[in-house]
């Protein structure tokens, strides 16, 4: 990847943590801090306060801010292990993920001890621990899973400890995000998505500008959110495109976010499992063997029965036909659209067709008999699949969405074309398709912000 230099505007999102940080840490300039013309704002030495973050904020630096400064008792290896220890001795899941895989070659624990985090990365780490109570955790369990599921891809202990510290930095794009599009509950719109979409190339952009980790840290973390199949971002990368390293971290990160859930290995093999192709087939091959590897626990049925009831599940059903007619009219039609437009078209209707086959392997498809009360004795095992089922393909169709949206946020025309289509796969035709002005959020470094979205590929 060509060496691209951060912006040396300091991206507000992050001054403000960073000043929050202040009140309760000691964070020094580990070098003078000055502007383009050569007045020195920040002595080194010095500790920031409160105070001082008009002055940094108004001010284009002569060298980026977060490499300028150290915190004081922030995130340490220390920590770090003291974490993975409390993760490894509390969580049955993580160990039964892990398995095996856990013992072979160098273990997991000794390669978060031999990380070498640097100052930056350690303010990193300070400030995404102090974003909220399990922070530091969720980063720390994504950094174990992906070592994890390095080890079962066979990679080289080199790419182990790769996977290990972009699992463990995976996120720290999100600190230059407003934290409005973080709040927990938060429904975003289609194109509200735009600064989340970037924050791996966020990520990725730090790593290589402020620590000196092999090229392959950085790439992971680019590629965390990416997708075997090609329906991932940033880049939209699909097959052999996307590292090793890097697909070890996607399943890691989506792993840890079911593990607080109930009946999480259930619910991690369903979601990797829906969609054909999305993930390597041998990563879920080692949730199916950790799942037989538990003592029998059947799942029960969702504590909220309106997740999964016949009628929520006709009504996705008629989402997706409405969704496959809506995109094959428009190919029908005579109406002029660009070739970007086309393919658009085309690849979320061969999207469509993929979730629509998923809808009915579930056999979801079964609950639209109109044979009424068929299932109403249904055990917790079919109520708890069918719930998790509806969800997951829910999410799909999103994604989708969010997809169109961002790929056509910069032609009004598009945009417009597409509205009708984009709101029936978002579900959420009750609000209106108002684009807003992100641009506060879309861009944490200027540079990022620059780079294009991924261009659409022709199903």
């Amino acid at each position: 990847m060509p060496r691209t230099s951060l912006n040396t505007t300091v991206n507000q999102h992050y001054l403000n943590k960073l000043m929050k940080l202040t009140e309760v840490m000691d964070v020094a300039a580990s070098e003078d801090i000055v502007d383009i013309r050569g007045m020195k704002l920040v002595a080194k030495g010095a500790r920031l306060t409160r105070a001082q973050q008009h002055t940094l904020g108004g001010h284009k630096l002569s060298k980026t801010l977060e490499s300028s400064l150290s915190a004081e008792g922030g995130t340490d290896n220390d920590l770090i292990l003291e974490t993975a220890k409390r993760i490894l001795d509390t969580s049955v899941p993580v160990n039964r993920i892990l398995g095996r895989n856990a013992g072979r070659g160098i273990s997991p624990q000794t390669l978060l001890a031999n990380m070498q985090l640097g100052q930056a990365m350690r303010l990193m780490l300070t400030l995404t621990d102090r974003d909220g109570p399990r922070a530091l955790e969720h980063s720390v369990t994504v950094s174990l899973l992906s070592i994890g599921m390095a080890k079962k891809m066979e990679l080289s202990n080199d790419e182990q400890m790769a996977a290990g510290l972009a699992g463990l930095l995976h996120d720290i794009g999100e600190l230059y995000i407003d934290p409005a599009y973080l709040m927990p509950g938060k429904r975003l719109l289609p194109h509200e998505w735009a600064p989340l979409v970037i924050h791996p190339r966020v990520g990725q952009m730090l790593i290589t500008e402020l620590a000196t980790y092999p090229q392959a840290v950085a790439r992971a973390v680019s590629e965390h959110h990416e997708r075997l199949d090609g329906t991932g971002y940033p880049r939209q990368s699909a097959g052999g495109m996307i590292s090793g390293p890097g697909l070890a971290v996607s399943v890691a990160e989506m792993l840890a976010g079911v593990l607080h859930k109930d009946f999480p290995l259930e619910r991690a093999e369903l979601a990797l499992k829906i969609i054909p192709g999305e993930h390597p087939h041998h990563f879920l091959s080692a949730i199916s063997n950790a799942l037989r590897t538990q003592p029998a626990n059947r799942p029960i049925a969702p504590s909220r029965p309106d997740e999964s009831d016949d009628a929520a599940i006709a009504r996705l059903w008629h989402r997706i036909a409405d969704a496959l007619e809506a995109g094959q009219d428009m190919l029908r039609d005579d109406a002029e659209r660009s070739p970007r437009v086309w393919a658009l078209i085309q690849r979320a209707l061969a999207r469509i067709r993929n979730i629509e086959r998923a809808f009915i392997s579930t056999g979801l498809d079964a609950y639209l008999k109109n044979n009424h009360g068929l299932h109403d004795h249904d055990d917790g095992t079919l109520q708890f699949e069918k719930a998790v089922a509806t969800r997951e393909i829910t999410w799909r169709l999103r994604d989708i969405a969010r997809d169109l949206a961002l790929n056509t946020a910069d032609v009004a025309s598009d945009r417009a074309m597409l509205a009708g289509l984009i709101a029936l796969l978002d579900g959420a035709q009750a609000e209106p398709l108002v684009i807003r002005d992100t641009s506060a959020a879309t861009t944490p470094l200027q540079t990022a912000a620059a780079a294009p979205m991924p261009a659409a590929r022709a199903a």
